[in-house]
């Protein structure tokens, strides 16, 4: 008798490709998953993992698999149902499985989800390495007849379908005790292909989180107990992909990074990569929400490359009471922030709107409160009703009143083709804009701060100026609500912007899943989505329009609050006045078109900005000025025109591109740099209007 074929198993976690590689990073779920099945299942299967559609359909369509899974996320949900409905039509005996967070959690849900998508013979809930390979075997079992397995109502540990017999729901299995049970997929070889310039590697060094925070996928009990990695393991995985790397990033997927002693060893493997290497320039983590002191040690070890995150979701007591969640102290996040400036890293916390209980001074509160924590970087987000989170489920929507609005996810669509056929394809998540305790224009107000913090405070865009201000006594809460009026002005030369984004926020609102379903599949309403008439981040798009595209207006009315701000407090004379019209040039000459690399500029000062610049602006101006001239020089150095290139290549210059490297950089550190050129008489000085001709247009833009 002759042995069996390798069945041949593809796992695909697939991203959009039509405006933007949407999900830009390497594949590490699903090649855990391969790689444990390959390693347990030996010879019995070939497995090919992929990333990119485009790569999927050829492969599907020059050897067809025999087990196609799929990974399922919000970001990829409607692209894997697409490719594995036209694979079923074609070869109906190709088995089909998902895996992935986004998948209810309540089991009529689930039956609900699995009877509205019968392409799908089976889901994978949860943890996936085992569960698979027990599939595997009871499908051999069945000599890998779909409907034998199903007639028998067979029990496969994590695994659930709906067959004849009606909805099978087995229990969970024991999860992976040891992550090292599962052989490295980089080791193997099996992601060389993904290290392309352009997908960011990701590494698991533990699996776990001991929270429960009800609007997060592992906030259920399952993932308490944290598993975890060998050093050796994680040290290997580091030099493997040091080696090949050609992106400036690294993800750590673990969910609390930094809060564990295991990770400060990590940390010192990962400097000597930097040392040694130069990689990685910034290390993309969750931070542990506890043990801040370890966090900060880890950040020192790898040289700030780490962005510290204190995410407190929001600071109002009811809240947090619903979501189930505890905050750290307003004085540590304070502590970490000024430890974060130190060590020249970025720090942030989070801050979802429109969560149960929360209100406009709610959200206002929570944003002042972490602006005045001198927090670096303010994530604010929409509140995603997430199929695999408690919030999602029925109770929680009765109980908390939420109204919520579907739209097509930023950046997650495109035009595919398999089989000869064209489809369009766009992902639709559902967000909660109102409920008891919110009304739906005190969302758009919301909305409205939000942009005003992505465009007047992240990233210390700003920082020399509400330094300056907290110098006089005067808060940045109050500096940046104070832009968030006057901007919104109609006389604001950033009245169009605010505008046009209150307008995008309307214009990308749908109140039924079901219309927006049948809209986006009508004849070039993708390609609309594509070209960038629908569908953008709003915040992303706006903020990278504001920083790429019109620093001049920006500055004008920064400076402009400011100034004000000080004379109603009567603290403005001579000297401030002068003060700032000149921080406001020093200002944009480092900032003003930030991507041209080959710009560079000198220009006099009375003022020695080197030296402010030393002790970051947090010191008395007037001890810095000069009775001649101080001359400046800005320019980008070498390993910034390097970075810069190499972020124009990963995404690209439109506004969509733009605004992935505001995402993923520390833009802090795109501005120019600056040296002393020399000093000369007050004569030689050269002040005045800046250029609005050119002001603010990079010329990759």
């Amino acid at each position: 008798m002759s042995a069996r074929m390798p069945m041949r198993v593809y796992f695909a976690d697939l991203t959009h490709t039509g405006q933007a590689i949407a999900s830009n990073t390497f594949p590490l779920g699903v090649a855990f998953v391969a790689s444990h099945a390959q390693q347990k299942l030996g010879n019995l299967l070939e497995t090919k993992v992929f990333k990119y559609p485009e790569e999927f359909a050829k492969a599907v369509e020059a050897d067809t698999p025999d087990i196609a899974c799929f990974s399922n996320f919000s970001w990829n949900s409607d692209l894997s149902l697409s490719f594995a409905k036209l694979i079923k039509d074609k070869y109906p005996e190709t088995i089909i499985v998902f895996g992935g967070p986004n998948y209810p959690i309540i089991a009529d849900e689930q039956e609900a989800f699995l009877r509205d998508n019968p392409v799908i013979d089976f889901y994978v809930w949860l943890e996936g390495e085992q569960a698979f390979v027990d599939l595997y075997q009871a499908l051999e079992a069945s000599n890998f007849k779909v409907n034998v397995l199903k007639a028998n109502k067979s029990n496969v540990a994590g695994v659930h379908y709906v067959g004849e017999q009606g909805f099978i729901r087995s229990e969970l299995g024991l999860r992976l005790q040891d992550l090292t049970e599962t052989p490295s997929p980089y080791q193997t070889g099996m992601m060389d292909k993904f290290f392309d310039g352009i997908l960011i590697p990701m590494l698991q060094t533990n699996r776990g989180c001991p929270f429960t925070c009800t609007f997060c996928t592992e906030g259920a009990g399952y993932y308490n107990k944290v598993r975890w990695s060998s050093h050796n393991r994680v040290e290997k995985d580091l030099t493997y992909i040091s080696d090949r790397v050609e992106v400036p990033d690294l993800i750590v997927v673990d969910s609390n990074f930094g809060m564990y002693k295991q990770d400060i060893d990590i940390c010192h493997t990962i400097a000597a990569l930097q040392e040694k290497k130069g990689w990685p320039k910034y290390l993309h983590v969750s931070a542990g929400k506890n043990q801040k002191e370890r966090v900060l040690k880890a950040a020192e070890i790898v040289n700030g490359a780490i962005n510290l995150s204190a995410t407190v979701q929001s600071i109002d007591d009811l809240v947090l009471e619903n979501i189930k969640r505890r905050n750290i102290s307003l004085d540590s996040l304070l502590d970490m922030s000024k430890e974060a400036e130190r060590l020249g890293a970025n720090s942030y916390s989070e801050v979802i709107l429109c969560l149960p209980g929360d209100t406009r001074n709610a959200h206002f509160s929570s944003i002042r409160a972490m602006i005045d924590a001198d927090v670096n970087f303010l994530r604010m987000y929409q509140l995603m009703l997430l199929p695999g989170s408690e919030m999602s489920g029925k109770a929680s929507r009765e109980k908390f009143g939420f109204v919520s609005r579907y739209r097509v996810l930023p950046r997650c669509f495109g035009v595919y083709e398999l089989f000869g056929e064209s489809f369009s394809v766009a992902e639709i998540e559902e967000i909660c804009v109102a409920h008891n305790t919110m009304e739906f224009d005190d969302y758009l107000e919301c909305r409205a701060l939000n942009l005003s913090v992505e465009i007047f405070y992240n990233s210390g865009i700003f920082r020399e100026l509400i330094e300056f201000l907290k110098l006089r006594g005067l808060l940045a809460s109050e500096f940046i609500e104070r832009v968030y009026s006057a901007a919104r002005n109609p006389e604001s030369p950033l009245f169009d912007l605010f505008t046009g984004f209150l307008e995008e926020n309307l214009a990308n609102l749908w109140n039924s899943r079901a219309d927006l379903a049948q809209f986006v599949i009508e004849p070039g309403t993708v390609s609309k989505y594509i070209a960038g008439e629908y569908g953008n981040n709003e915040l992303f798009k706006y903020r990278s329009l504001a920083f790429f595209r019109r620093q001049l207006d920006l500055h004008n009315v920064a400076f402009g609050v400011a100034r004000d701000y000080l004379v109603e407090e009567d603290i403005c004379d001579e000297l401030t006045a002068k003060y700032l019209d000149q921080l406001r040039r020093y200002s944009m000459l480092r900032k003003d078109a930030m991507l041209e690399v080959g710009r560079t500029e000198k220009e006099m000062f009375d003022f020695d900005f080197l030296l402010l610049e030393k002790e970051n602006f947090g010191v008395e101006p007037s001890e810095f000025a000069r009775p001649k001239a101080v001359e400046i020089g800005f320019s980008h150095s070498a390993e910034q025109r390097e970075l810069i290139s190499t972020y124009i290549h990963q995404y690209g210059t439109d506004v969509v591109g733009l605004g992935r490297i505001l995402i993923r950089s520390h833009v802090n550190k795109l501005y120019r740099q600056t040296g002393r050129v020399g000093e000369h008489s007050v004569d030689s000085r050269k002040f005045g209007a800046y250029d609005d001709q050119t002001a603010g247009v990079p010329a990759t833009g």
